[in-house]
This record gives C-alpha cells, structure tokens and sequence, in this order.
C-alpha cells in the first residue's frame, strides 16, 4: 500500500469519525429531550422547572472630572427605563433609581439655581446594577444584567496616597470588564476646534488617562463624545461633524495606535451624545457651560453605549474564532432554528461539551465557565436574527414548561434583535462612528 492509499485512509476514517461523532450527539440530543417529555408526563404534567440564567456584564466607564459621565449615566437610565423605541428597558434597585433620578431632575432643572449635579470625585466609584427586561404577555422577563462601573479619570494621572489599593482595583475591573467606555468632553474639543488654548491640554490629558490602559485590554471600546450639543455649529451635517472630531482624535499617534491595534478583531466605536439634547445649553460669556432659561431636555444617542454591549462583545468573540469553529457555530445555529424549546435546551448542553463549544467559551475568557450555559445560549439566539410572526406564535401543544422556555428564547432574540439595530441606525447615520472593523 502506497503512502497515498495511507494518508485516503486515514483521512477516511477521520470523515468517518467526525460523522459518527456527529450522529452520536445528535441522537443524544433527541434522547435527552425526550427523556425530559416523558418524566414531565410520568408527573402528570405538574410544573417543570428548566430555567436559563440571565448573564451578567461588566460595564466600565473612565474619564475626567467634568467630562459629563454622571450626566451620561442619568439620562441614559431615562431614556431606557421604558420600553419607548425599542423591547426592553433598564430596572435598577430603589436607591440607585432615586439617586438617579435625582441627577436628571437637577439637570433638567432651569428654573432654580442652575446648577448641574455633582460630578465623580477624584477617586470615587460608582457602581449601578441594571437588568435589562421586557414584557412578554403581561409579564416582565430578565434577559441578562449590566453592571455598571464609573471611575474619574484623575485616578491614573495623579499620584494616590500611600496605601491606597484604588489604582490597583481599577486595572483588576479594566482586566475583568466586558466593554469599556472611554468618556471624552465635547466641551474640550469645542475649544480645541476654537483655538482655545485649553483645548488641546484637556484633550492631550484625557488621553494619556485613557489610552494606555485601553490599549493593553482586549474588550471592545466605545469612545463617547458628550455634550455633542456644543459642537452643533462646528458644521451642519452631522456626519461631517464627527469626521471633523475624528480626525482631531486620530492625530494623536496613540489614538491612531489603539485603532489600528488588532482592528480586524476588536471593536471599537466612536459614539456622540448629549445627556440634554439641542438649545439646552450654551457657552456663556465666561466660558461656562450654562442652562438655557425655559430650555428643554431631549438627549441625543444616549441609549447606544450601553445598547451596543452585547452585540460588540459578541461580534468582537466571534471575529476571534478560526474557521471550524466558525462553521460548527453555523451548523448549531440552523439546527437551533430548527428545534423546540427542550431540545434547544438539550443541544446546547452538548455543544458546549464539544470542541466548537469550549473554545467558544475560552474566546470569552475565564468567567465564562460561570455561566456557560446561558452565555451560549445567549450568543447562538444572538446570531438567528429577530423571529418572524410564525414563530412568535407558540404551539398550543406544548406543555406549560417549554412554553415558558419557548417565550423567553423568543424574547431574548427580540431583545438582541433591537440593541444591534441601534447600534446599525447609529452606523448608518454617522459612518465615521466606527473605528475599527471587530467583526
């Protein structure tokens, strides 16, 4: 037998053995689920508990004294607190609602002293937990958490006393989140775009807080412009705007350095805000930031850091994974389509035993492995697209259990579905907010 005949043999029995693999979790698939109908009906149909636990991620949000984070954060909890223009919105505990509350009703205040809310202080933490929900048949399913981390800039450009371990617990959270947001004023580039002398010193210390830290994480990066109101007159067409603002922020050879760093396979995005929309604010004669008398609070993008998360971690993941790994994730995905509530559930358990499965899950790091299961499950909903009326409409068939097992993946898709579609509105609109490709 030639070395030929060998190597055909040999890659023979491989095919054999990646089908016979395949055939042998296929059927294990099958079996589990419909082990799992006949116990459910050996109770006499009683309830079946199969729940899917809701992922949680870590948001962290760096930038300056000033910068607008604390007014960011407030009116993004507004504008998400209700389903209005999308699925599903933000909850939060009571005391971190009134709190923020509290922010956005002294800033959206004109009438009283004019005052904006209290900024972070040099080495605070702020850390706000919100779940995102939404409303399936009356009731309010959680589709996954966001917890939400917020440092002053100062933290790394200024010496800490001795002792302080608040330098040391940044870069473990930076090390440990699932996005980062890197918060710029817009007031600051406004005075660089004037030629005001402040301008470029704020901006050049801003991103020396920023990127050397940005640079050495692997999670995606959103790069929020605030106060994007002040900067109206700079141009009238949007888009030219933040081309402008961008070619300010890639003349800095270490701005163009995280961009270019592996940007076939991180995300990161440039995202213009206003906490309170248009003819809110102005620049007064003292170069204040001052309330307009009788103004109007209507926050512009506020809504698409947070929204745009899961979809650029996601995407981020997967433009990681080789070319198998790839096509496996494709053929869960179809098949996925394809099945009922238990034996997703039943499919998903063994593909993430797989191959595929595991390095999937390494691709998302070490604390995957907590919430492997739904974190899968999460992503491959992720990837199947928003689902069409026929499948919205549940089998009557079903027993109670997979029902509610079939309405939370339904929502979860729909849930997905409407963050990547702000993140593409906002694309489309403003083409220069993307960065890098990251998918």
């Amino acid at each position: 037998m030639s070395a030929t005949d060998g190597d055909r043999i040999s890659g023979c029995r491989d095919g054999n053995d990646v089908v016979s693999a395949f055939l042998l979790i296929t059927v294990l698939t099958i079996l589990l689920a419909l082990l799992v109908r006949r116990i459910h009906r050996k109770r006499g149909g009683g309830p079946l508990v199969v729940e899917e636990k809701a992922p949680t991620f870590r948001v962290l949000a760096l930038g300056p004294q000033g910068s607008g984070k604390t007014l960011l954060l407030a009116s993004m909890y507004q504008r998400l607190k209700t389903p209005t223009g999308q699925c599903y919105f933000l909850t939060a505990t009571h005391e971190d609602v009134l709190v923020l509350n509290k922010w956005y009703l002294q800033m959206a205040d004109t009438a009283a002293s004019g005052a904006w809310p209290m900024g972070t202080a040099k080495g605070e933490t702020r850390n706000f937990n919100f779940t995102v929900k939404t409303h399936v048949e009356g009731t309010a399913l959680t589709i996954l958490h966001l917890k939400y981390l917020e440092y002053a800039g100062e933290l790394l450009t200024e010496i800490q006393d001795a002792g302080s371990g608040k330098q040391k617990e940044l870069f473990e959270q930076i090390d440990s989140a699932d996005a980062l947001i890197g918060v710029i004023d817009g007031y600051r580039l406004r005075q660089h775009l004037d030629g005001h002398p402040e301008g470029p010193i704020h901006l050049e210390r801003t991103l020396n807080a920023l990127l050397p830290i940005m640079i050495e994480g692997s999670a995606p990066i959103s790069f929020v412009i605030t106060k994007w109101d002040l900067l109206v007159d700079v141009h009238p067409d949007e888009s030219t705007r933040l081309g402008i603002v961008r070619d300010v922020l890639t003349s800095n050879e270490h701005f163009r350095s995280l961009v270019s760093l592996r940007s076939a396979t991180r995300v990161v995005r440039l995202i213009p805000v206003s906490a309170v929309g248009p003819g809110f604010a102005d620049i007064g004669p003292d170069g204040q930031i001052v309330k307009v008398p009788q103004g109007a609070v209507h926050p512009t993008n506020v809504d698409v850091p947070l929204s745009a998360v899961v979809p650029d971690m996601f995407d981020q993941v997967e433009s990681r994974l080789d070319r198998g790994t790839l096509a496996a994730l494709g053929a869960e995905v179809r098949r996925r389509t394809q099945q009922g509530a238990l034996e997703s559930l039943a499919s998903l358990t063994a593909f993430t035993g797989q191959v595929a499965g595991r390095a999937l899950l390494a691709a998302f790091g070490p604390s995957a492995a907590i919430v492997g299961d739904s974190l899968l499950g999460l992503f491959l909903d992720s990837r199947m697209g928003r689902p069409g009326e026929h499948q919205v409409r549940l089998d009557q068939e079903l027993s109670e259990a997979e029902r509610r097992i079939e309405r939370f993946r339904l929502a979860r898709r729909r849930v997905l579905y409407d963050m990547r579609r702000k993140v593409d509105v906002l694309e489309g609109r403003l083409p220069h907010s993307r960065l890098s490709d990251g998918r």
